[in-house]
């Protein structure tokens, strides 16, 4: 059985360490970086699929990479390191705060411009993924035409696939020394005007667009309305008040991870009882979490609605499920030790812009249009 990865919750030890200055290459500029949108991957590796997809230049003040919904597990986007430009994939994580790559994917000693801090790292995941290594200090970039940043920080370490590219705010980074996350650090260069970045994960099996420092106003419906972060959490978190299905409102009216590196949604038992009756589900057990398995054929025309106030996101049964092969489905939603966190499940059907600068989260219902009109945010 294929198990669903939860990569979030980072649960962090690491001593403190010098901060060199950030700095940006010569010639770069704010610069806008569209990636070509891929419905379908087929059968080709992960490799080919990034060897088809060409960068194009685009509108200033924004910074777009696109990224790609693997085997519906995580979404993943390359990046650059040093100046032998080592490519890696790694996952976006709403959830976590640093950039981190296994060993097999940065060698210090093939860069020029490699600067070892000589303080360790570790961060340990749900899933029971530990990654521990030590902090580097060398250049980035997403591809040739992309601005590079140098001196961005970023930790190399023991652990097996891809490497995390946490985006969340500073407080969560897995170091006792502040220093500036991939956010921050786009905004101190000049290349974005805000630590800031909408999410567009698009419809299962799809692709998305990660913007820095913009908005694409033609992929979501309504407004886009703004809420404060809840700070209860220390994370990037907003407050359910209630969720609706079946005719049923259940209130909530507890905060939520906003969460891109979860691949399911974590719901309390209250609510997870009531999935159990609609979605007649069969619940099998693995290292404490209650994975449920459902029929492939939901409506599409019934929603879960989830109510954070002044908006709703709402998503058809059809897709509240995740297929993990020929006529096996599973529930995107469980329970897991009082967590409340909304993954790639609920993120597929929402909008969602993270402004650091402001702690705030804005959410718009998801829209799958064709068109695209980035603007500076």
């Amino acid at each position: 059985m294929q198990i669903l990865a939860i990569l979030s919750l980072a649960l962090t030890l690491v001593q403190g360490y010098n901060i060199h200055q950030l700095e940006v290459e010569k010639g770069s500029s704010p610069l806008q970086l569209d990636f070509k949108v891929l419905k379908k991957v087929g059968n080709i590796s992960a490799k080919e699929f990034w060897a088809k997809n060409k960068l194009v230049k685009g509108k200033r003040d924004a910074f777009a990479e696109t990224i790609y919904n693997y085997q519906d597990l995580s979404y993943q986007i390359n990046v650059f390191l040093g100046t032998n430009r080592k490519q890696n994939q790694v996952v976006i994580d709403t959830g976590s705060a640093d950039l981190w790559i296994p060993s097999s994917g940065y060698d210090p000693a093939a860069s020029n411009s490699s600067i070892k801090t000589g303080y360790p790292f570790s961060v340990s995941y749900l899933s029971g993924i530990t990654a521990e290594g030590e902090f580097y200090l060398d250049s980035l970039s997403f591809g040739p035409e992309s601005p590079a940043l140098s001196n961005f920080q970023f930790a190399q370490a023991t652990a097996d696939g891809p490497g995390i590219l946490g985006v969340a705010d500073k407080n969560q980074e897995a170091s006792p020394c502040i220093y500036d996350n991939l956010p921050w650090a786009l905004k101190e260069a000049g290349i974005t005007n805000k630590a800031s970045y909408s999410l567009f994960l698009g419809a299962s099996g799809e692709s998305g667009t990660l913007i820095f420092g913009g908005i694409d106003t033609e992929k979501y419906t309504g407004e886009l309305i703004l809420y404060p972060i809840d700070q209860s959490t220390g994370r990037m978190a907003l407050e359910i008040k209630s969720i609706t299905f079946d005719g049923v409102e259940i209130s909530v009216n507890e905060p939520a991870l906003i969460d891109s590196g979860t691949s399911l949604g974590l719901l309390n038992q209250e609510l997870m009882s009531e999935l159990d009756i609609l979605f007649n589900t069969t619940v099998v057990e693995e290292n404490g979490l209650g994975y449920r398995f459902v029929s492939c054929d939901q409506p599409a025309d019934k929603t879960l609605d989830f109510n954070f106030g002044s908006n709703m996101i709402s998503i058809p049964y059809a897709e509240a499920i995740v297929s993990q092969e020929e006529g096996v489905c599973m529930l995107g939603f469980a329970y897991y030790g009082g967590y409340t966190i909304l993954g790639d499940v609920f993120l597929r059907k929402a909008y969602a812009y993270f402004d650091l600068s402001e702690k705030t989260i804005s959410l718009a219902q998801a829209s799958y249009s064709s068109s695209s009109n980035i603007i500076s945010a």
